[in-house]
């Protein structure tokens, strides 16, 4: 039998945390920075793992290393990751694998699901640093209209033959053009240091039809379209679309939670044993 509900009740709130069927795997959403905290627990294991390796499904079924989750420390049998790259706006389950000091992979943790909301209008897309992830703005796109895709092909006319020989390889990858607008000084500052790192994670919502892609930021062009001392900027960037960038190795970074921005709090080693905080704690906001 259905059950009616009324039109005018509004939906749930989505979760902000979930915990995995056995206990393992602790999911926890970062609106701030559309992120979400990573907490595999192996502290009760017969043998606790040196290490832990974060995944996250995909669409087609395989599994994405999460960076700074591949592979990830594991003091006491507790690993911390965070997945600054999962999609918005939809559910993304992820899993924890054990990995022993001989490097032995253990069984696969059952899965944790949540879903990271989407950015809202007017400030719609996020651009993520993936190797300062503190540095990611969400941002007012003024116009994003095209993708051009590059075939890769040559051809060689044979004499005395009507058709030529073509030699065709992939085609690349898109390159775009985005304009973006800034209102004041320190959102000026902001974007173009994003802007000048390395890869970048674009995300929008997903009505608009623009897959989550990575790219590499090429010219530049800052325009004052005001007045003499008006701070509004209206830039275009140039884009490159590249893969995404390996995870092996990577160093955990959370955005906001850095031994920097630590420090502003807690400027010694006592400062922060006296708040009676785990290393946990700092790490996770919980």
């Amino acid at each position: 039998m259905g059950i009616v509900i009324d039109p005018a009740t509004p939906p749930p709130t989505p979760p902000v945390e979930s915990v995995s069927p056995d206990g393992t795997l602790t999911a926890r959403r970062d609106d701030l920075w559309a992120g979400a905290y990573l907490i595999a627990d192996y502290s009760t294991s017969a043998t606790p793992p040196q290490r832990v390796r974060f995944v996250r499904a995909a669409e087609d079924g395989t599994e994405v290393p999460v960076r700074g989750g591949d592979l990830a420390w594991a003091p006491g049998g507790i690993s911390v990751a965070y997945d600054h790259e999962a999609p918005l706006g939809r559910p993304s389950v992820w899993y924890a694998y054990p990995v022993s000091a001989s490097g032995v992979v253990g069984a696969r943790s059952a899965g944790v699901a949540l879903t990271i909301p989407e950015p809202q209008p007017t400030r719609d897309v996020w651009i993520k640093s993936l190797s300062q992830p503190a540095l990611s703005l969400r941002v007012r796109v003024e116009s994003w209209p095209t993708l051009e895709y590059a075939e890769r092909q040559e051809r060689f006319d044979v004499e005395g033959a009507s058709a030529p020989v073509m030699r065709v390889d992939v085609w690349s990858l898109p390159t775009s053009s985005v304009t973006i607008e800034t209102d004041t000084l320190a959102e000026r500052e902001a974007l173009l240091q994003l802007l000048t790192t390395t890869t970048v994670l674009l995300q929008t919502r997903q009505e608009y039809g623009r897959p989550d892609s990575y790219w590499v930021p090429g010219k530049i062009t800052e325009t004052m379209p005001g007045d003499a001392g008006d701070p509004h900027r209206v830039w275009t960037v140039a884009l490159t679309a590249v893969d995404r960038p390996p995870t092996v190795d990577t160093s955990l970074r959370i955005p906001g939670r850095s031994y920097q921005d630590s420090a502003v709090q807690w400027p010694t080693y006592a400062d922060r044993i006296a708040t009676g905080q785990t290393y946990r704690d700092v790490t996770t906001g919980g």
